[in-house]
């Protein structure tokens, strides 16, 4: 017997939020790169704004000066740009910010669960934000001293021991991580963690790290990615921020010398 109109239901409908995501040039900025690539992974529809600041420090476009050290000035001019804290990135969600970038990324698979941006066994997802925390809380040397800029290239680049234990620690987050899980990324399928690190591997481009083996194949993987692809295109366009390129220069080395790309043979 057909239903009448009355007894119809109709089907349930979800609304799209209006996304924007407020950047540093993301040629150059580690944080503002990862929800970026979250966000893409997922499917996310959302525009990009991106923010040009003068009182950019050379330290590290990550981290910029410390919050205690920007003045009542700069939060204002800061804020007017639509940052909350002084930082970028910042997503907002119909008008709604979130200013963190990690928090971003949790909020895309909250909204995207069918993109899987976490690992589904319970255990495998506490591992895959254990170690996306670590990178958000540490690796302070690696984040001051090797500064993110995508591409340039700093040949036979001399590092401190400090930045050495770093690096020897990310390269064991992903040798146990890849080994746990078989691969090609740290927690099998891409995920949030990935979006963590792959701007570490940017930096070991930039900076003439060795890889072992087993560092050579997840790099592979990654920038072979459809949403890593996707982020360099965007990347190649973006702004240059001639404080951070005038800082590789002063190490000997050259701002643009990655733009063709570096693959892993």
């Amino acid at each position: 017997m057909p239903m009448t109109p009355e007894a119809a239901t109709p089907p349930e409908t979800h609304s799209v939020p209006d996304l924007l995501l407020r950047v540093l040039s993301l040629r150059y900025s580690s944080w503002s790169i990862r929800p970026w690539l979250a966000l893409t992974e997922a499917g996310a529809a959302f525009s990009v704004e991106t923010v040009e600041i003068e009182d950019l420090v050379a330290q590290g476009v990550d981290t910029g000066p410390a919050l205690t050290s920007i003045s009542k000035a700069q939060l204002a001019r800061r804020r007017a740009q639509g940052s909350i804290t002084g930082l970028f990135p910042v997503l907002y969600v119909d008008g709604n910010p979130i200013h963190e970038s990690l928090a971003i990324c949790e909020w895309a698979a909250e909204t995207f669960p069918e993109a899987a941006l976490w690992p589904n066994d319970a255990l495998e997802r506490a591992r895959a934000r254990a170690v996306s925390c670590e990178m958000v809380a540490g690796f302070q040397q690696l984040r001051t001293q090797m500064s993110c800029n995508v591409f340039a290239r700093v040949p036979k680049h001399v590092h401190s021991a400090a930045i050495d234990r770093d690096i020897e620690r990310v390269l064991e987050i992903w040798r146990d991580s890849l080994n746990a899980s078989g691969g090609p990324f740290l927690f099998g399928k891409f995920s949030i963690a990935d979006c963590m690190y792959f701007p570490v591997l940017t930096r070991f481009r930039t900076y003439d790290v060795e890889l072992d083996s087993d560092a050579q194949n997840y790099a592979r993987a990654l920038e072979s990615h459809s949403t890593v692809e996707k982020w360099r295109q965007v990347a190649l366009t973006a702004p240059s921020i001639p404080v951070y390129d005038e800082a590789i220069r002063r190490l000997r080395g050259d701002p643009e010398a990655g733009r063709e790309g570096h693959r892993i043979p």
